[in-house]
């Protein structure tokens, strides 16, 4: 019995995680604090054309859109709502703009070493 107390007593973190992501410790940000960042991250950026596919790595539950290019290298697509609109386009021959993100993003990120990209605009070529 008192093996099980103890066993029974480490598989519980005893509420430790709770407090960690309590939202009273999480830093308040205003719009405007918001806006200059992603205003800062826009002069940043790189805009490339790129002439690809979309492709859908992983099984389900863990998918994740990418971009194969004509030379075989592969992007993933950042953030999430442009991955479920280009979903549908999957297999077509396609013409993107996109942002070339400095740093891996998303769970795609981690697999795909063409980089991160977030697609401003596309149009079908085939």
């Amino acid at each position: 019995m008192l093996l099980f107390v103890f066993t029974a007593m480490g598989v519980f973190s005893l509420g430790r995680k709770e407090k960690m992501n309590d939202s009273k410790n999480s830093p308040i940000l205003d719009l405007e604090t918001i806006d200059k960042v992603q205003q800062s991250d826009a002069a940043d950026e790189n805009i490339i054309k790129i002439i690809g596919r979309i492709i859908i790595y992983g099984n389900e539950p863990h998918t994740y859109a990418g971009i194969i290019d004509e030379n075989g290298i592969e992007y993933a697509v950042y953030p999430p709502s442009k991955e479920e609109e280009l979903r549908k386009l999957e297999g077509h021959l396609i013409e993107f703009t996109v942002i070339l993100l400095d740093k891996p993003q998303g769970y795609g990120g981690l697999f795909l070493r063409g980089g991160s990209v977030t697609p401003v605009k596309w149009e079908l070529l085939r």
